[in-house]
């Protein structure tokens, strides 16, 4: 499969206009995960500039971000000024075409432009208006900026992963980022669904921190049960027997034996039966993992997977990425597929995740090049050439 097909495949979604007012990775995700299911997505980007994901290295052979190449999938770009009356004004008559829009800005800098939510819904009472900040639009933190490593800080989920110095470890993935985005598409679809039987369109409001807090169950559940923050909890190093251990090659396997059945088939494997006992014992936590470690040292992490991964274990080797994109599983699934970049080369991409059986997501034509559908978006307004070049020269697209 690939991703240069010049018409955006028909998805579930199909019909829906969103028009994208976001900026970096979890706007640009949120409205990546609605363009794969088929809506229109119009993406609308400074002049001159875009969105800054497309200054993000690395850049493929093409010269293009791939990070941009990754979200901008499926999109159609128009340059507007907000900031200019005009501009402010084509994106009202947009925003009174669209089902859905999205924005990622400070709380009150639309407001200022005259696109507020009250403003837009008001003209547009079917719209959805979907706004991700980092602390939510009211209360102390609301002026505060903040990226992803700060919501997840002020969530605490930045305490629970502990570096080599005991301290909060660097996030290895950008949860609020990704969360905040997953969540403002899922209150979009609540609020479309919803819009189906009421025909009124709402706001839908997602704060990053709030988002990377909802996914935290574990930890709540031990806050909740003790009234004490937990440092660890059962997922993140309190149990041995869901743990990574190092391998006589310097290759790691994951441990994920929580039952008692799956650790008991692995003791047994290892021949090692007696530790099963001690699967539960929390005082004997530090010295089971001592002996888990020594015994998992002793061979590669090849000679281990032969032994564990096929049977009832949950036992399973620890790949890099580059070996989790060629892995067989995401292949023969299609959760993996090829893309050809417009130089021939060919990169990996990740399909959307949910299949849908009647109307499946797919991924859409490659990301746009700044402004590449201004002409013919305005034109869906009615601005002819002529209109379009006189407000080009003015600046405002």
């Amino acid at each position: 499969m690939t991703s240069t097909s010049a018409e955006p495949p028909v998805g579930p979604l199909h019909g829906v206009r969103v028009l994208d007012l976001t900026r970096l990775l979890p706007g640009g995700y949120c409205t990546q995960l609605l363009a794969d299911l088929g809506a229109d997505v119009v993406k609308v980007e400074q002049p001159g500039r875009g969105d800054e994901v497309r200054q993000t290295p690395p850049f493929l052979s093409t010269g293009e971000s791939a990070l941009h190449h990754l979200l901008g999938r499926g999109k159609r770009s128009i340059t507007i000024d907000l900031k200019q009356p005009e501009g402010a004004d084509l994106v009202r008559q947009l925003a009174a075409g669209s089902d859905v829009l999205v924005e990622s800005f400070r709380p009150g800098v639309l407001e200022r432009l005259g696109l507020g939510r009250d403003e837009l819904l008001a003209r547009s009472p079917g719209l959805v208006f979907a706004s991700i900040t980092a602390y939510g639009p009211e209360g102390p933190y609301a002026q505060r900026p903040g990226h992803d490593v700060n919501a997840q800080a002020y969530s605490g989920a930045l305490s629970l992963a502990l570096g080599p110095d005991d301290g909060p470890a660097r996030p290895y993935l950008q949860a609020s980022d990704l969360a905040s985005g997953l969540h403002a598409a899922l209150g979009i679809l609540a609020a479309l669904l919803a819009r189906g039987t009421s025909g009124q369109g709402q706001s839908v409001d997602v704060a990053m921190t709030d988002a990377v807090t909802s996914m935290l169950v574990i930890a709540t559940a031990q806050l909740a049960a003790t009234t004490q923050a937990p440092a660890v909890d059962t997922l993140t190093g309190a149990l041995a027997c869901y743990a990574t251990y190092r391998c006589f090659d310097g290759r790691y396997v994951a441990v994920g034996a929580l039952e008692a059945k799956f650790f008991a088939e692995m003791c047994r494997l290892i021949e090692r039966p007696e530790l099963a006992s001690l699967q539960y014992d929390l005082g004997q936590q530090d010295a089971l993992r001592h002996e888990l470690a020594a015994v998992f040292a002793a061979k590669s992490q090849a000679d281990w997977v032969e032994l564990l991964a096929s049977a009832d274990t949950c036992v399973t080797p620890v790949l890099d990425l580059a070996e989790a994109f060629a892995d067989p599983n995401a292949r023969s699934r299609g959760a993996v597929v090829d893309d050809v970049l417009s130089d021939g080369t060919v990169i990996p991409l990740v399909a959307p995740v949910a299949r849908l059986g009647a109307n499946p997501a797919r991924p859409g034509f490659p990301a746009a090049e700044l402004g590449a559908h201004t002409r013919e978006i305005l034109a869906e307004l009615g601005l002819g050439d002529d209109a379009v070049e006189a407000l080009r020269g003015r600046g405002v697209l």
